[in-house]
C-alpha cells in the first residue's frame, strides 16, 4: 500500500537534469529521452521502497542503478534530495556485484525480495524484469546468454571460465553478442544506443504511477 504523501514528495524531486544527462551521447548513456523517463520512474519507485522499508536489503535493477549512480554525481542536488526524501543521506554500496558468482545466489535472494516488495506495493512485478526474457529466459534469475543457473559457467556460448567464446565469436575481442567491432552497436539484439531491447527483452514502459 503506498502512503500518498511520501510518494508525492518523491514524485515532486526535479531529476531533469538527471534525465539530461542519461540522454547525453558524450557524457552519459545515449539513451532515448522515453528510455531515460521510464528509468527514472522507476528509479523514484526504488526510493519510495527505501523510504516505505529501510531495514530491507535489496537490490535495484541494472538501470535504475544507473540513475542512483547519476544521481549520486550531483551531488549537492543529490544531499538535498535525501534530506527531503529520508532525513538523511542514502549511501550507495559499490562493492556489490564484484565477487561475481560467489555472491550471486545472495544478490539473487535480494532481487527477489526487492521484487515482492515492489509486486506488494504497487500491484505488479518491476518493468525491468518482468517485461520479456534475458537470453530467451522468462525471468532474469533462470539463464543468462545460455546460462542455466546460478552456479554455471556459460556465458552467450561460452562454456567454462577459461574459454574464450563470446555469444559466437571465436576470441574474446572480436564480437560481443553479436557486435562484430569495437564501433558497433548492436549487443544480444540491441540494435543502437538508444534501444531497449537486451537479449531478445523488449522491456516495456513501467506502468503509471498512482
Amino acid at each position: 500500500m503506498i502512503n500518498p504523501t511520501n510518494f508525492a514528495t518523491i514524485a515532486a524531486l526535479d531529476l531533469g537534469r538527471i534525465v539530461a544527462k542519461l540522454c547525453h551521447v558524450e557524457s552519459g548513456e545515449g539513451w532515448s529521452r522515453a528510455r531515460a523517463d521510464a528509468a527514472v520512474q522507476e528509479y523514484r519507485r526504488f526510493l519510495y521502497l527505501m523510504k516505505a522499508f529501510p531495514t530491507e536489503e535489496t537490490v535495484p535493477s541494472v538501470e535504475v542503478d544507473t540513475v542512483w549512480h547519476y544521481h549520486i554525481l550531483d551531488t549537492m542536488q543529490y544531499a538535498r534530495d535525501c534530506a527531503t526524501v529520508f532525513g538523511y543521506f542514502l549511501h550507495h554500496d559499490p562493492v556489490v556485484g564484484l565477487d561475481g558468482d560467489s555472491e550471486a545466489p545472495e544478490r539473487f535472494r535480494r532481487a527477489e525480495r526487492m521484487d515482492a516488495l515492489y509486486a506488494a506495493t504497487f500491484g505488479n512485478a518491476p518493468a525491468s524484469r518482468a517485461a520479456g526474457a534475458y537470453c530467451g529466459s522468462a525471468v532474469a534469475k533462470a539463464a543468462y546468454c545460455g546460462r542455466t543457473g546460478v552456479g554455471d559457467v556459460s556465458y552467450c556460448g561460452r562454456t567454462g571460465v577459461g574459454d574464450v567464446s563470446y555469444c559466437g565469436a571465436a576470441t574474446a575481442k572480436a564480437a560481443y553478442c553479436g557486435r562484430t567491432g569495437v564501433g558497433d552497436v548492436a549487443w544480444c539484439g540491441r540494435t543502437g544506443v538508444g534501444d531497449v531491447s537486451y537479449c531478445g527483452a523488449a522491456t516495456s514502459a513501467p506502468a503509471a504511477i498512482a
